[in-house]
């Protein structure tokens, strides 16, 4: 009761009833804190009422307070190995499983979730459907525009470097394994179809599968992906990555900007001049002209192979290259994407500073 009666009077001085005795103050105080030194009551709600407001900091202000953190956190930029369009989407893959989706042309990107941390080599759409391939014979598919992925069904381990879509097929091909993976049920299931098919990349037009590999391997199958034929690329010796369709021609490219076409369905390709270009690894057809994209190496060929191909620039790593929306979007290391409409000026729209 004593301390109850020494608070009242600490209030009442607070509020100024007392104020013409303030010079009693110090005297006032320390009666006040004697008599409460073993008040076991409401003590510590007491206390509390006498400390300060608790502060917020923003870590994110411009001031040069050495408590506060500037530095804007840090961040892993994967590598991309491959991209495609479908469904007025663009969807990127690549190391540590990375998937990185745009709805507006390429202008901005989203991350999707793969489930995996194996590195995925090449994407395909068909029938609302994205399939990427990878390391480890991995087969994934989305159906909610690369958004999140299911695993398919498939028990070898072999790294899968290229697929595609066709004829409501999906082919995946595989150089270590030297096989075909084949899903007729949008990436669910697949199932090998084909044994000593060393390729990297395949792809489908004129109701046909055609594939590219090493020493100038050219594959060509039917609609169905089962039975395969040997073509001729016209060379015998070089390393063919990247393989497209466009205006009734198939375009192969490959080691030391190697490039050839063909206008009977992949049974023969006729070689065209190399443009001083270092190794190709993809090409995509759009805009009535065929880009091909490497190590700082951009090749645009025309759309009926007329004239030489043009190198357009030599400043450029790009891994892979695709066509959507009147747009060429091509990726690379640490995730640098950029878009092109001529592939000659390029604009980088993502991607490590």
């Amino acid at each position: 009761k004593l301390c109850h009666f020494w608070y009242k009077l600490y209030v009442w001085i607070r509020l100024g009833i007392l104020m013409k005795n303030i010079l009693l103050f110090p005297i006032i105080f320390a009666f006040i804190f004697y008599a409460c030194s073993d008040f076991s009551g409401n003590e510590d709600a007491v206390e509390a009422s006498l400390k300060p407001a608790p502060v917020t900091r923003n870590n994110n202000n411009n001031n040069n307070d050495d408590d506060d953190d500037d530095t804007p956190p840090t961040r892993t930029y994967y590598d991309l190995e491959g991209i495609t369009f479908g469904n007025n989407k663009f969807v990127a893959v690549g190391k540590s499983g990375v998937v990185r989706t745009s709805s507006d042309n390429g202008t901005s990107w989203d991350n999707g979730t793969s489930g995996t941390t194996r590195t995925l080599y090449e994407i395909a759409y068909g029938n609302s459907t994205f399939v990427a391939v990878g390391d480890s014979g991995t087969h994934l598919y989305s159906r909610d525009n690369g958004g999140t992925w299911s695993t398919g069904t498939w028990s070898e381990n072999d790294r899968v470097t290229g697929v595609a879509f066709g004829n409501n097929t999906f082919i995946g091909v595989s150089i270590y394994g030297e096989y075909v993976t084949k899903s007729v049920d949008n990436g669910s299931n697949w199932s090998k179809k084909a044994q000593g098919i060393a390729v990297y990349d395949v792809t489908y037009g004129n109701s046909k599968f055609v594939a590219s590999g090493d020493n100038g391997a050219i594959q060509h199958s039917s609609n169905d992906g089962e039975n395969w034929t040997n073509g001729d690329a016209g060379t015998s010796t070089n390393y063919l990555w990247g393989i497209t369709f466009g205006n009734n021609r198939f375009l192969t490219v490959g080691y030391s900007g190697w490039l050839s076409y063909s206008s009977d369905n992949g049974s023969n390709f006729t070689a065209l001049t190399i443009p001083l270009a270092n190794s190709l690894y993809s090409t995509a057809y759009g805009n009535n002209i065929f880009v091909s994209v490497g190590y700082y190496s951009v090749v645009v060929s025309d759309n009926d192979m007329s004239e030489d191909p043009i190198l357009k620039a030599n400043s450029y790593y790009f891994n892979d290259v695709t066509f959507g929306n009147g747009v060429f979007v091509a990726v690379g290391n640490d995730e640098n994407i950029y878009t092109s409409t001529d592939g000659d000026t390029w604009t980088k729209v993502y991607g490590k500073p």
